[in-house]
Parts: C-alpha cells; structure tokens; sequence
C-alpha cells in the first residue's frame, strides 16, 4: 500500500461496496484526495500496517489530518460536517432522521444480504486454490467473525426483495429516499441497487420495481457516480 501524501486520503477497494458510499459523497463535494488500493484478495486489509488504522479490518478507513475515520457510513457524515458545502444531509429533521434509518438499514440489512448472497462468486474461484493449512491460517487472520453464511442465502435473497419494496413504498411519497433533496440516504444504498443484476436468475428485476427504478436513472445520471466508479462487478469463475 501507498504512503497518505494528502491531508485527505481514503483507504479502499474498486470494488467494495462500502468504499464505493464513500467515493460517491467525495466525488459530489468535489473534494480532491488521495486513493491508497487495498488488494482484498491479498488480504492486505488484515495485515498489521492496515489494522493499525482500522482495527477491523475492512476498507474503507478515511484518514483526515492523520486522523482515521473508520466505518463508512460514520465516514460519509463526517465529511458532510468537515466539508458542508454541497450538504449531503437535509435540513429538515424528520428527513434526517429518514436518511440515518436508510444508513442502519443499509449497514444492518444491505449489507449483509448481498454478502451472504455473494460470496460464492466472489471468493470461491480464490479460495478454490487454497489448502486447508490456508484457510485456517486465512480465517484467524480476521480482527471481527466472519459475517457469511451459505445456508442463510435465502433469507438474505428475501432482504434484498424487502429492500426494494421499502425503496418503492419511499419514493411513492417523496422524489429521493430521505425527502425532497438527494441525501446520503441515496448514496447508501447505489452500490448495491448496482448489483442487482446478479440476482436475475432468482427472479429480482429493478424493472418490477418502476419508482426504484426511475429514481435509479436520476441517480446514475449525476456526473459524481462516473467519477466514483459505481460499477457493476464482474465475477471470474
């Protein structure tokens, strides 16, 4: 990993969902910092120089004056409150009380349903190659328990459904998720409204879901979520 040379430096992975929040909430205040990559399937995330920083042992970690912020969802309001300009948070309390039920739905829920659901596309081809001597050493490796689980795929598909529908109920009311105004409540949620493509074959299409939908185009439409790199992931077999 890089040395920070900035004042602003963010510790992250292209494709790391909670990464991507962060890029997003930066890229829309326009603020200028420096990217370091953390190789995930290198495990550099558990390796002593990162774990210094973010005793988790997960990306993101933003690092503001030589001070780190870890958690991303705790990471996006604190920019929002360094850097106000641009505010990513409403002005009306009740909508920012909705923007943070998004955010703890999204770190409580979101989250964990897309990696429960994933996690054979995603570690499957690396761990494939790994001896058992490997995958022991691997997983005492990890500072929190791991948060997979296989046999839970079902209910963390059923979440993603309940995700979407909570999204439509939502937009029904208002044009964006926490009121009248784009808010960090959208920016939770884009990186895994850009997966949904994944779950074609169980039966999960965005078009049955047409205010999701449309609010997605008015997302992806904002020139801050190219420069994020909001990408959908490719999977290697």
């Amino acid at each position: 990993m890089d040395q920070i040379t900035s004042s602003l430096a963010l510790y992250h992975a292209w494709v790391s969902s909670a990464s991507r929040r962060v890029r997003f909430v930066l890229e829309e205040k326009e603020l200028s910092y420096q990217g370091i990559l953390v190789n995930l399937l290198e495990f550099e995330q558990h390796s002593p120089a990162y774990l210094a920083l973010n005793p988790n042992g997960f990306v993101p970690t933003l690092v503001h004056d030589g001070h780190a912020i870890i958690e991303s969802s705790v990471i996006c309001e604190y920019l929002d409150e360094v850097f106000p300009s641009r505010p990513l948070r409403p002005t009306d309390p009740r909508d920012r009380a909705r923007m943070r039920v998004w955010a703890k739905w999204t770190d409580e829920v979101v989250i964990r349903a897309f990696q429960v659901a994933n996690w054979n596309r995603m570690m499957a081809p690396t761990a494939r190659k790994w001896s058992d001597e490997e995958v022991e050493r691997r997983l005492k490796a990890v500072p929190v328990p791991d948060r997979r689980g296989e046999t839970e795929i079902a209910h963390a598909v059923a979440n993603i459904r309940r995700t979407l529908e909570r999204v439509e109920t939502d937009l029904s009311r208002e044009p964006w998720l926490a009121g009248k105004t784009f808010s960090l409540a959208d920016i939770h949620l884009s990186p895994y409204i850009v997966r949904i493509g994944e779950h074609v074959e169980r039966g999960i299409r965005l078009a049955d879901y047409p205010r999701c939908a449309d609010w997605w185009q008015r997302l992806t439409a904002r020139p801050a979520f190219a420069r994020a790199r909001i990408e959908v992931v490719a999977f290697k077999e």
